[in-house]
């Protein structure tokens, strides 16, 4: 998997695929941060439009991989605040706007900490083999609580395997967080949110904090 660093390069160097695949990347950053911030589909790609402009012409200042995403993230809302004055001034609705409740989630830092954060899980995921990835989707990230026979009957595995391949497979994903900055130890582990989309809509601060399989479903889990 090409380092962020590696894709920067090569779309300097005028290569289309790098390009494309740099916006496939952050591309539910980006609309994440919109959709968060009150705009609809159409304004998000609009929006999604701007970003990827800017985001172009500024290449050459963002050689240090490591800036990309404050970046990306920082302009992102800038872009989403601006659309949304825009839109108030052509309705004329400034006047009778509600007054907006406080953001329980811990407002807007929290937020794009939060999709940092997803971002690399789901770039630690793509590490992994196949094999992982699909057993961990089934297990962790689909809709629903599937029963062991069911998943393995899907991906074509004995039933009494899953247990350890699962284990091998948070082991290996564990590892790839703290490679991307994930502490090895932190606080309470969570469950996992039912219903949850491969794109990890719920991730824990720390490494440890990989999801686990719920537990109380004896019938589920390998005897």
């Amino acid at each position: 998997m090409p380092t962020d660093a590696d894709l920067i390069r090569r779309c300097l160097d005028g290569d289309r695929l790098g390009w494309a695949d740099l916006l496939g990347r952050y591309g539910d950053l980006v609309y994440g941060l919109f959709h968060r911030a009150g705009l609809d589909r159409t304004s998000a790609a609009d929006g999604f439009q701007e970003v990827s402009i800017l985001l172009w012409k500024s290449l050459k200042q963002l050689r240090r991989a490591e800036s990309l995403v404050p970046w990306i993230a920082t302009t992102t809302k800038r872009i989403a605040w601006r659309m949304k004055q825009r839109s108030k001034s052509r309705t004329d609705r400034d006047a009778s706007v509600a007054r907006p409740e406080a953001d329980p989630s811990g407002g807007p830092d929290v937020a794009v900490a939060r999709l940092e954060e997803e971002q690399r899980v789901r770039e630690a995921l793509a590490t992994l083999g196949e094999r992982c990835r699909r057993l961990l989707a089934a297990l962790y990230f689909q809709q629903g609580d599937a029963a062991y026979d069911e998943i393995a009957e899907r991906l074509g595995i004995p039933r009494g395997s899953i247990g350890p391949t699962r284990q091998r497979c948070l082991e290996g994903l564990r590892r790839e967080l703290v490679a991307r900055g994930f502490p090895e130890d932190g606080g309470a582990q969570e469950e996992p949110a039912a219903g949850v989309s491969p794109g990890p809509g719920a991730v824990s601060s720390s490494a440890r904090d990989v999801p686990r399989r719920r537990r109380g479903h004896p019938s589920k889990g390998p005897s």
